[in-house]
């Protein structure tokens, strides 16, 4: 990121899941239908990441993160990100870079982790900004976590990334490395780039203008210089490569092409075999105001295109990186047989590393950090997801005092989505609103349906509108239950009257979820087999069968009472096994979360044939 004060809070999102347990129609209105296939299709996507949902920071501000002002562990935001991770069973990747770090210097002797400390207008002082040894000690303060450790290319210094990666290994720790990665927005180096108060960042003493051949070159002759310097490093993939920069508006189409993958893998980037993967910025434009958060950000049209131009990438690295872990590549002659299990084990490695919803100088709370930007988070996530992008590291800007931005919520929201899940976009008929499937093990479990449409209490004259769904659901489903994300005072909202299921995160809690803070989740009644769930205009909702849980409760009766046949209702031994072990684990039905119906629903109805058994 480069001169903007991005601001880019976690998001909170809304938007309708539906447990889905076999062959289902979703109707949208009087008039509108969406049909969710019951086998995955070719374009879904390949099984989401848990640790998906990823954070980054520039660099110096991670110090107010990490730490509070005492000196002690942040419990704030270590609590957020629990109530995230919590979900996934995953962990925190974290990405520490950006441009001042890009242009920064490693001393040995400073105290201070990161100077000038960070502050909420001053958070990226390009060309002063400094680190010392203690400033890698900050990431045992998220010992779950690991690390993207982003080292200068700009500078023509080759020894200033040695010097960031040697206390970077040696402190953070091999395994707590996820890669490392030289350089930042390389695509934006310049011959005349001048940094904080016109210091002169260009050459002779830094990178000028980088082509595909220069950028190689400049790249693979860093990774040769910190693999030589620092004997820890390990063989083998351990870069990340590209991070190129962001493109919008009239130049949204540079994002195909700007240090082109194909281009520069033939050039020889990953000659030696440490390109672990390709990585790239994305951010929706470069301002806004309140004026424009429904017409730019809540905009399905202009997220949808900005991603596309992404497509070119994921596909050139699906078919001819097959051999870089992680990448989803031609199917190997002895998985051919078995297309399902290709796409378990391999993943793409084509990731958006930074990601933002605007750019701007200052930053514009009424559109970066409201409802529906929180929306527009969401659907991009998912979005993001059927195109095949492997993991999202979203970027955080600091805010004085400390507080929870309305962009949160969107995290535990898709965290609970997520699962061990593969994700389709599927075709709706109702303008500025989008639908996504959720598979596992073949077949669709969860629905998200967004609706963009913008509604503002303060400002939408008409009356809040709504689309409803109607969910065919299995005969033995009597209800079901929605839980929503919203907020009474529509797109515009803060979040101080933003709620989840009914919870709140807040600074007062230190980020611990505070439960019950409105009553509105609700009991749908299935009527002729259908249960219809209405999603107001800037509104979500997911929605999960509690009918399950009674059967859930006979099969773990029957088990204690060792009264478990295959001719009992109760169903073999093996399956009740599982339950029982689920139950003692302390997942009780009255109080269970949306992913422990989920797996409930995989040790169960796994065929027809059972089904009609139960």
């Amino acid at each position: 990121m480069r001169w903007y004060g991005a601001q880019k809070p976690l998001l909170r999102t809304w938007h309708a899941w539906l447990l889905y347990k076999g062959p289902q129609r979703v109707l949208v209105g009087p008039s509108g239908s969406v049909r969710v296939p019951t086998n995955i299709s070719a374009e879904c996507s390949p099984e989401i990441d848990a640790d998906f949902l990823g954070l980054a920071f520039e660099q110096a501000s991670f110090t107010r993160y990490a730490q509070d002002d005492e000196g002690n562990i942040n419990a704030f935001s270590t609590n957020l990100m629990d109530a995230i991770y919590s979900r996934t069973d995953g962990k925190p990747n974290i990405r520490l870079g950006g441009t001042s770090p890009d242009y920064g210097k490693y001393l040995p002797g400073q105290a201070e982790p990161a100077l000038p400390v960070a502050e909420q207008d001053n958070y990226q002082d390009i060309g002063h900004t400094t680190i010392g040894p203690f400033y890698w000690h900050l990431t045992k303060n998220f010992p779950d976590a690991v690390y993207i450790i982003q080292v200068p290319l700009a500078t023509t210094n080759i020894s200033e990334p040695v010097a960031w990666a040697q206390p970077a290994v040696d402190i953070v720790g091999l395994d707590k490395i996820f890669s490392i990665q030289p350089g930042n927005e390389a695509d934006l180096y310049t011959n005349t780039f001048t940094g904080a108060n016109g210091i002169p960042l260009h050459p002779p003493d830094y990178q000028g203008n980088l082509d595909n051949e220069t950028y190689v070159g400049n790249w693979t002759k860093y990774v040769s210089a910190i693999k030589n310097a620092v004997a820890s490093v390990p063989s083998g993939r351990y870069f990340t490569a590209f991070d190129t920069s962001a493109y919008f508006g009239a130049d949204v189409a540079a994002n195909q092409y700007i240090f082109a993958v194909d281009r520069c893998f033939d050039l020889g980037i990953d000659a030696d075999g440490v390109v672990k993967e390709v990585a790239a910025h994305y951010y929706q434009g470069i301002a806004g105001t309140a004026a424009t958060l429904g017409s730019e950000l809540m905009n399905l049209t202009i997220t949808h295109t900005h991603l596309d131009q992404y497509k070119v990438r994921i596909s050139w690295l699906r078919a001819n990186k097959p051999n870089v872990p992680f990448g989803k590549g031609r199917v190997s002659p002895f998985l051919q047989p078995f297309p399902e299990l290709w796409l378990k084990i391999t993943k793409n490695i084509a990731v958006l590393s930074e990601v933002g919803n605007s750019l701007q100088p200052q930053n514009t709370y009424t559109y970066q950090a409201r409802l529906g930007s929180a929306l527009w988070q969401v659907d991009f996530y998912l979005y993001s997801m059927a195109l095949g992008v492997a993991r999202i590291n979203y970027q955080q800007i600091m805010r004085m005092p400390a507080q929870v931005f309305s962009n949160y919520y969107s995290q535990p929201f898709l965290a609970d989505f997520i699962g061990k899940t593969r994700v389709s976009q599927l075709e709706v008929d109702a303008n500025n609103v989008a639908a996504y499937a959720a598979y596992e093990d073949g077949a669709p479990k969860r629905i998200a349906v967004v609706n963009m449409n913008y509604w503002n209490q303060t400002s939408s004259a008409e009356p809040r509108g709504s689309v409803t769904l109607n969910f065919e659901v299995p005969d033995d489903v009597a209800q079901v239950t929605a839980y929503h994300l919203n907020s009474p005072l529509g797109a515009g909202a803060a979040a101080d009257t933003i709620t989840y299921g009914g919870s709140q995160w807040t600074y007062e809690s230190l980020g611990k979820e505070v439960k019950n803070v409105r009553q509105d989740t609700e009991i749908v009644a299935v009527v002729d087999g259908a249960a219809g769930v209405t999603v107001a205009s800037s509104e979500a909702t997911w929605n999960v069968e509690p009918t399950r849980c009674r059967l859930i409760r006979q099969f773990s009766a029957c088990k204690v009472q060792n009264q478990a046949s295959r001719g009992s209702k109760c169903g073999s031994e093996k399956e009740i096994t599982a339950v029982k072990l689920i139950i003692t684990a302390a997942f009780l039905c009255d109080v269970m979360k949306f992913s422990t119906v989920v797996l409930f629903d995989r040790l169960f109805f796994m065929s027809e044939p059972e089904k009609r058994h139960w």
